[in-house]
């Protein structure tokens, strides 16, 4: 069993801050919460090495540079990016010996974050240049004012700026492309090529002749670009469609099953529970009046 380590160089200025809390029960369980907050005007030989922290890691950089190690490769940390990270996973970060690394940070958790790392991790790199450093920035000045001195508003409020925050972070991560890009402009076609023929059979082999690219590179960047793979996209339509159909109409289940593309009703019944929690004729019974 692996166990929480950390080394660590304290080299800060007197001006640095660093503050700890200790959130709530309730916090714990139904909101996002601050662990340690803090900003670091780092000294020479300032650095940090840790594994098996169960907490998340946002860190801004405000100037200078700073190198972050982290599953197995070395990022160089300027200034308006960030990096979101796992601290149950090893990662080591350190200041720049000429260049002095100046940073903002929050260590924060919560019920739904490994939902939101999930889906920033598409990014493939901790490492991201954020669209609206400002607003991120001023987000993490935010948290650590509310953290100066507690008040019965401060974990609602910081759990809003958190969210807040998570949201920069994947937007930043994985929002859409510049105007006018390739990659871009082919995965909205797949989307909008998936939307018009939901009810057809189509295979990622399918799709990567039609769109003529190859099908492992269509696959990572619908992915990148989507959230989901092609295949998922495609499932969460055709649920989307039956749900509407199960709502607003009085057609069998079997014929809605045909309607978008899974002739095998047994198949579709199986989808529509995994995607939803509750069976088709269970889903359409909840919209209709008592009798």
């Amino acid at each position: 069993m692996a166990y929480y380590r950390e080394q660590a160089a304290h080299n800060w200025t007197k001006d640095s801050i660093r503050l700890i809390a200790t959130p709530s029960q309730f916090a714990r369980t139904s909101f996002f919460y601050v662990e340690e907050a803090g900003y670091f005007r780092t000294l020479p030989g300032y650095f940090t090495d840790r594994e098996q922290l169960n907490s998340f890691l946002i860190a801004i950089t405000l100037s200078g540079t700073g190198y972050l190690t982290f599953k197995g490769k070395q990022y160089k940390l300027k200034a308006d990016e960030a990096f979101f990270i796992n601290c149950m996973d090893y990662q080591h970060y350190e200041t720049d010996s000429k260049d002095l690394w100046e940073f903002i940070w929050v260590h924060l958790n919560g019920a739904a974050i490994n939902g939101y790392y999930h889906y920033f991790q598409l990014s493939e790199s901790p490492v991201i240049a954020l669209k609206n450093p400002d607003t991120a920035k001023s987000a993490l000045q935010q948290l650590i004012e509310l953290h100066r001195e507690f008040t019965p508003y401060s974990e609602p409020l910081s759990s809003k700026i958190l969210t807040d925050l998570l949201t920069e972070c994947l937007y930043s991560a994985n929002g859409p492309q510049p105007a006018g890009d390739y990659v871009s402009e082919t995965m909205t076609g797949v989307m909008r090529y998936l939307e018009r023929n939901f009810n057809k059979p189509l295979s990622l082999d399918h799709l990567a002749k039609h769109f003529n690219i190859s099908k492992y590179h269509l696959a990572r960047e619908f992915k990148k670009y989507a959230g989901l793979a092609p295949n998922e996209f495609l499932i969460s339509y055709r649920i989307t469609y039956a749900k509407n159909a199960l709502k607003y109409s009085n057609k069998p289940v079997a014929v809605i099953a045909e309607q978008v593309g899974v002739p095998n009703v047994s198949h579709f019944i199986n989808l529509f529970k995994q995607r939803t929690g509750t069976t088709p004729l269970a889903y359409r019974k909840s919209w209709q009046p008592p009798k």
